[in-house]
């Protein structure tokens, strides 16, 4: 997911998806925040399972929350790219 993401985040960074309304340059600032965010998340995860040893409810919950975190980004990601590549 941390290959993905970093992929996903190079897209939003690039020159096809420059925000060119308002509205999409909110919706970038968001999902820059937000892919940041999570980034950090999939690291701090990473290290908590590593740390576990072996896989607890608790940790395995936080997974979950992490993938269902990741497929909303990707989603909003996807939406936003659809609509910036309809500008330019």
């Amino acid at each position: 997911m941390k290959e993905e993401l970093s992929a996903m985040l190079s897209d939003l960074h690039s020159y096809r998806c420059e925000p060119c309304t308002p509205d999409m340059h909110q919706q970038y600032l968001e999902l820059d925040h937000n892919g940041r965010k999570l980034s950090q998340t999939l690291m701090n995860t990473t290290d908590l399972l590593k740390d576990a040893g072996r896989l607890s409810k608790e940790v395995g919950d936080e997974i979950f929350g992490v993938m269902k975190t990741y497929n909303a980004f990707q989603k909003d990601l996807s939406s936003y790219r659809s609509e910036a590549v309809a500008h330019h």
